[in-house]
C-alpha cells in the first residue's frame, strides 16, 4: 500500500502551506523534509502542476489507468495538508469506497448542517433575551406609574402622593396593614391583573377600596356596557371603578361591601353585607353570601344572584322590561323597583313621574322617588373586617 502526501507547489496555491525557502517548487520527494545536498530529488513523472489540486487530479488518473502508484512521498513542508489514497488495485469483488471527490462533495452539506444548528441555538438565545426584555419593560411601566407628582413638577407638589411599592399591593387593605394611614389614590395589582389606580379610604376599621362615588353630579352615569366594565369618572370625585377591576379585587375570597347613603337634609345611613362577584361570562353576577348589617333594610336582593344590566345588555330579572332603559344607568336591577345607586343625579325631586324613577334611590330608606344627595360603595376582605 502506498500513500500520497501533498502541499502547495507554488505561490498561487489556495489554502495550502508553501514549500520553505530553498526548496524547488514542484518537487515531491521521500522523507520528511528537503533533499540532502547532492541528492537528486525524485520528481513525479509527467508535467508539474502549479497547484496541489493538479497533483491530486493526476494521481487519480494514474491510479485508474496505470495500477500501482509509487511509494509514500512526503511534501517539503511537515505541517502541510496530507491526502492519503489507497493505491492497491481494487478487485472486481471489492466493495467500492468513496472517492476523494465524493468526500469533497459531502463537505459543504456537513458545514451547512453545522451552521444551521448554530443558527437554531442563536435563535433560542434571542427568544430568551426578548422574553426577559418584555418582562422588564412591564416592570418599568409599572414603576413609572408610581412616580409621585413631585418628580414631574421639579420637586414641588401640594400632595405628597402615595408611597411607591416594588411589589404592588392587591388592594387598599394591604396598604393599611403596611402602615399607610392617609386616604388617597394608590396603585394596586390584584392577582392575575394589570396594575390600576384606586381610591383608598383609610379609616379606623382598616383600608377600604372605593368602587363607586356620587357627590356632585359631575359625571353622567347613564353609560353602556363597556363603560361600566372598564370604569369611568374621576377617582377623586364622581366615578365608577369598573366591573372587571372589581372582579379582580374580590376574586380571591369573600369581601364586605359597605354602602353609605346621604340625603339632602344631612342624614346618613349605611348598609353592609358579604358578597362575591362573577366575571364577565356571568354578566358580573352579584352573589349575596351573608346577612346584612346596619339599620337599612336590604334593597338589592334577598341572598340571591343578580346579574348586572345596562341599556345595551339586558340581564335583569324582569322579563318584559329593560330596567336600565326604564330607570337609567347600569345596576344589579333585580325587578327594577328596589334600588339604583347609578341613576341620574337630581338636586331636587323632579316634577315628572318618569324622571323621578330615574334618580338615585334606595327604596327601603327614602322611597323610590327621593333622589339621594350622595352615595359611596367600598369594599374590603370580609376576614379583615372581622378582625378589626
Amino acid at each position: 500500500m502506498s500513500r500520497w502526501s501533498l502541499c502547495s507547489l507554488g505561490p498561487k496555491a489556495t489554502g495550502l502551506p508553501q514549500c520553505p525557502h530553498g526548496v524547488p517548487p514542484g518537487d515531491l520527494q521521500r522523507g520528511q523534509g528537503p533533499s540532502s545536498p547532492g541528492t537528486k530529488p525524485q520528481s513525479f513523472p509527467g508535467p508539474k502542476p502549479s497547484l496541489a489540486v493538479g497533483i491530486l487530479q493526476r494521481s487519480t488518473q494514474d491510479r485508474a489507468g496505470h495500477g500501482e502508484m509509487p511509494q509514500e512521498f512526503t511534501c517539503c513542508w511537515p505541517g502541510c495538508f496530507k491526502l492519503h489514497l489507497n493505491s492497491r488495485p481494487e478487485s472486481a469483488h471489492a466493495r467500492p469506497s468513496l472517492s476523494f471527490e465524493a468526500h469533497l462533495a459531502l463537505l459543504p452539506q456537513s458545514l451547512m448542517d453545522a451552521q444551521n444548528l448554530r443558527i437554531e441555538e442563536l435563535l433560542q438565545k434571542v427568544k430568551q433575551q426578548q422574553y426577559k426584555l418584555d418582562k422588564q419593560n412591564l416592570q418599568i411601566k409599572s414603576l413609572q406609574t408610581l412616580l409621585p407628582a413631585a418628580a414631574l413638577n421639579h420637586g414641588v407638589s401640594p400632595d405628597p402622593g402615595p408611597r411607591a411599592y416594588l411589589d404592588l399591593p392587591e388592594g387598599c387593605h394591604q396598604l393599611f396593614l403596611a402602615g399607610q394611614q392617609s386616604s388617597g389614590v394608590f396603585q394596586v395589582q390584584p392577582a392575575g391583573s394589570q396594575p390600576f389606580k384606586v381610591y383608598c379610604d383609610m379609616t379606623a376599621e382598616g383600608g377600604w377600596t372605593v368602587i363607586q362615588r356620587r357627590m356632585d353630579g359631575s359625571v353622567d352615569f347613564d353609560q353602556l356596557w363597556d363603560a361600566y366594565k372598564n370604569g369611568f369618572g374621576d377617582l377623586r370625585g364622581d366615578f365608577w371603578l369598573g366591573l372587571e377591576k372589581i372582579h379582580h379585587l374580590v376574586q380571591e375570597g369573600k369581601y364586605s361591601l359597605l354602602i353609605e347613603l346621604e340625603d339632602w337634609e344631612g342624614n346618613s345611613q349605611v348598609v353592609q353585607f358579604v358578597f362575591s362577584l362573577g366575571g364577565e361570562s356571568t354578566a358580573y353576577t352579584l352573589n349575596l353570601l351573608g346577612p346584612l348589617s346596619g339599620e337599612l333594610e336590604n334593597a338589592i336582593g334577598e341572598f340571591r344572584q343578580l346579574p348586572f344590566s345596562t341599556r345595551d345588555r339586558d340581564h335583569d330579572l324582569k322579563a318584559d322590561t329593560n330596567c336600565a332603559k326604564h330607570l337609567s344607568g347600569g345596576w344589579w336591577f333585580s325587578t327594577c323597583g328596589h334600588a339604583n345607586l347609578n341613576g341620574k343625579y337630581f338636586r331636587s325631586i323632579p316634577r315628572q313621574r318618569h324622571e323621578r324613577k330615574q334618580g338615585i334611590f334606595w327604596k327601603t330608606w327614602k322611597g323610590r322617588y327621593y333622589p339621594l344627595k350622595s352615595t359611596i360603595m367600598k369594599i374590603q376582605p370580609a376576614a379583615l373586617e372581622a378582625e378589626t
